[in-house]
């Protein structure tokens, strides 16, 4: 099925200011880092692994699961360091022949290892250039406004009725080396091919409740297994 060679790059840097130590919250005795590295491992799909941080914590987890380490220098560990930079970094100091790269957030511990798989497949099969996954939803939305609620959408309709609107939610994203390095940015295009997921599947954690409630649902889910 994976023919091409595909890195899969997992950023995670030390520093979080709504959720201390983020990347290392444990959910079943393991850290967000060491269920997202696992993922990988298991997905048997990747030529490598990188794990990029300024953390010797976080790099020595990735150590003892067997994957690259590279660490950040401080110019792209500080609040304003960009996943572009860093992910250029990371190439500058290992670069081998891939294909494609797989961005894998550490802050979304409900996803699937059958949705990496079949999101892959897909990207494969359709000869993309570029993917992110995303979630539909169908309420009524509207701009930020203190006094009012103005939906963007004046006829109001059944939900059965409405268009979905597409949030991007970070679970995964797939996008061409080359292109990256040509462009020195993921996001140098506008538009992006899009793969829906589950919407609780694709939670992701940037506050301590994001983290109780994914670890309510995973430890749930754990224990179905």
């Amino acid at each position: 099925m994976f023919k091409k060679k595909i890195l899969c790059y997992i950023p995670a840097r030390k520093g979080s200011k709504r959720l201390i130590n983020k990347n290392l919250k444990k959910i079943n005795g393991k850290s967000l880092i060491e269920i997202t590295i696992l993922q990988a491992i298991k997905s048997k799909i990747f030529e490598d692994i990188i794990l990029s941080s300024d953390s010797k914590k976080i790099l020595n987890i990735g150590k003892k699961l067997n994957i690259t380490c590279v660490e950040r220098s401080k110019k792209n560990s500080n609040n304003l360091a960009t996943t572009d930079s860093a992910l250029l970094e990371t190439l500058s100091k290992y670069n081998k022949k891939y294909d494609y790269i797989v961005l894998l957030q550490v802050t979304s511990p409900l996803r699937k290892l059958s949705t990496i798989k079949l999101f892959i497949n897909y990207c494969l099969k359709k000869k993309l250039q570029n993917c992110l996954t995303v979630t539909e939803i169908t309420e009524n939305i509207a701009y930020p406004n203190k006094s009012y609620f103005f939906p963007l959408k004046k006829k109001r309709q059944r939900t059965q009725d409405k268009k979905p609107y597409l949030i991007e939610n970070g679970l995964i994203y797939f996008f061409s080396k080359y292109q990256f390095l040509k462009n020195k940015r993921i996001f140098f295009r506008k538009k992006w091919n899009v793969f829906v997921t589950d919407k609780y599947e694709s939670i992701d954690i940037n506050t301590k409740k994001d983290y109780l409630i994914c670890k309510k649902l995973k430890e749930k889910n754990d224990a179905k297994i």
